[in-house]
């Protein structure tokens, strides 16, 4: 391992059923969502009249929330040296380890990112997950998010927040 090669764990969760059915009923309900959108959903089996999702719409998500960690775990396999996928915890999340180099902004950054906020399936503002997460999901998908999230240990959490300054110093020598 180069001394620079630092490891993280991440889980990569998805929006709870809560919060699933919550989106279809704002997005697919009657008193809420474009009616013409309502319309192909029931169409397509998805939902019910009210917006509550159907068994065919659970089987469908259900097959989104595979490609959207299929999809995560390939991004992270692009940003980062080694992504190993440990399976699913308690809350079903995938999660697994990563190794980084501290000498790679690019890298650092994105690890500070998840480990300060998230890295987000819906929002690029918070890194560019969302550019290519969404690959081959349903129409329907769209009830669904989700994040990445990173955890270090003290010691490499540290050596993080030092390599993010030094990074910022140099950017400011430029300027």
């Amino acid at each position: 391992m180069d001394d620079r090669e630092r490891e993280a764990s991440f889980s990569i969760g998805t929006y709870d059923q809560r919060l699933v059915e919550e989106n279809a009923e704002d997005t697919f309900g009657p008193r809420h969502g474009d009616p013409e959108d309502r319309r192909k959903a029931m169409r397509a089996g998805y939902v019910d009249a009210q917006g509550k999702i159907t068994e065919k719409g659970w089987d469908v998500l259900n097959d989104d929330i595979s490609k959207l960690e299929r999809n995560s775990l390939a991004w992270l396999r692009e940003k980062f040296k080694v992504v190993r996928d440990e399976g699913h915890d308690q809350h079903d999340d995938l999660v697994g380890s990563l190794w980084f180099d501290l000498g790679d902004e690019t890298q650092v950054g994105l690890i500070e990112l998840g480990v300060h906020e998230r890295i987000d399936m819906v929002d690029t503002s918070y890194g560019d997950l969302g550019n290519s997460v969404w690959k081959g999901t349903s129409p329907f998908s769209s009830v669904l998010g989700g994040a990445i999230n990173f955890t270090l240990d003290q010691q490499t959490e540290d050596e993080v927040e030092e390599a993010v300054q030094r990074a910022l110093s140099k950017k400011k020598r430029r300027r």
